[in-house]
């Protein structure tokens, strides 16, 4: 009779004792701020800490959300990966811990957090649910990428100043090249002019010699002063009417000899333009810049054409040469100031890659347009387009 009695007292004293743990866990999830989660082996809500109701559902009763789920609260994606990875820790009983994930539903903006998520266990240890608890590291995450973007940056800085250095000292040697080559001529010939004796004819080839060799040094000046003009904004262009087919064909006539020294057959084929706004002297640097390069880079023998026409309203300067061409992956270099091409660089091509740079200037600064076409070891075309645009009233 005393066991009978015991029996029902303890089975009471055990539901009490559940009881009081259900009203303590109520409490405490009621007042907590923490977004805390008790979920079946459906997924389904069972108990939610008031943080959790004031973050994502505000404004519900904690009861109203009992036997819901995660899609009823947040974005199709999001409750998709939160059940993939509650079902995944009631399958393996394996906790989820401090995984940052990126929320989002609807009428707030997008959060991440940090979510802990692990196996709910009865009195023998069977997992009959999962539960949670979050904490926002927005403020974190986006402090993380910004730092990130800054780092980027910074990286992104850097190589771009290593890459001056690299021009820098490229250019030093390029320079100091070109400048080196022509006064040795000079002062050579120039000894050899001192030579009592030195006879009339060998004077007058000795002083052509310096005299390319000074045309070479002044143009190499000219084309540092005109580059640091475009890097200062300071470059100056003065229209008036010109007549394009003229210019073009002085420039072809003043490469004349040094493609006669190669062997190289230069071709010129004007047809006649109305004369428009340009500036000569540019125009006249930018010709000279194109068919000196086309003779440059053709081997002997080759053959260079020169071509001045019209393509609707504008006038075209087309310079083909049967050159080392240009290989694909330096054709979008080119026009950068210092750029040499490998094959220029393997053939010990004399030139400091100012040339285009210089070409493109002044072609922008006449609103016209440049492009190439190129096969390595095929030569190469550059086609300038240039607007027939009258010259404008006083």
């Amino acid at each position: 009779m005393v066991e009978a009695t015991l029996q029902p007292q303890g089975r009471q004293e055990g539901e009490s004792r559940r009881e009081l743990e259900l009203s303590c866990m109520s409490n405490l999830l009621s007042t907590a701020e923490e977004r805390v989660y008790f979920k079946d082996l459906m997924s389904r809500f069972l108990l939610v800490s008031a943080g959790w109701i004031a973050a994502y559902a505000p404004g519900r009763a904690a009861e109203e959300l009992i036997g819901k789920t995660d899609f009823d609260v947040f974005s199709d994606q999001h409750a998709s990966a939160a059940f993939d990875d509650e079902q995944q820790i009631i399958r393996t009983g394996e906790p989820i811990v401090g995984k940052v994930e990126r929320e989002t539903y609807s009428g707030q903006a997008p959060a991440w957090v940090s979510t802990t998520k692990m196996p709910l266990r009865d009195a023998h240890g069977q997992v009959i649910g999962t539960f949670g608890i979050s904490r926002d590291v927005t403020a974190q995450v986006r402090a993380e990428k910004a730092l990130a973007r800054q780092a980027l940056q910074l990286s992104t800085q850097n190589d771009r100043l290593r890459e001056l250095d690299r021009l820098k000292d490229e250019f030093i040697g390029l320079v100091s090249h070109e400048l080196r080559t022509p006064l040795v001529s000079i002062i050579g010939y120039v000894e050899l002019l001192k030579d009592a004796g030195t006879s009339g004819s060998d004077a007058g080839h000795f002083a052509e010699v310096i005299e390319r060799g000074a045309q070479r040094l002044l143009r190499l000046v000219g084309d540092l002063l005109f580059l640091s003009r475009i890097q200062s904004a300071k470059m100056t262009v003065e229209f008036r009417s010109a007549d394009l087919a003229d210019i073009v064909t002085r420039a072809v006539e003043e490469t004349r000899p040094e493609a006669q020294r190669k062997h190289i057959e230069l071709a010129l084929s004007a047809a006649a333009l109305p004369c428009f706004a340009l500036d000569p002297e540019r125009i006249a640097q930018l010709a000279g810049n194109l068919i000196s390069n086309a003779v440059k880079f053709t081997p002997d023998g080759g053959r260079v054409e020169v071509r001045v026409g019209m393509q609707g309203d504008q006038a075209v300067l087309a310079v083909a040469d049967t050159g080392i061409g240009i290989p694909a992956g330096d054709r979008e270099r080119i026009f950068e100031r210092f750029f040499r091409s490998e094959a220029a660089t393997r053939q010990a091509i004399p030139g400091t890659g100012l040339g285009l740079t210089i070409a493109k200037a002044i072609v922008a600064a006449h609103n016209g347009t440049i492009a190439v076409d190129s096969d390595e070891d095929r030569g190469s075309t550059f086609k300038i387009c240039l607007p027939l645009r009258p010259l404008p009233a006083p």
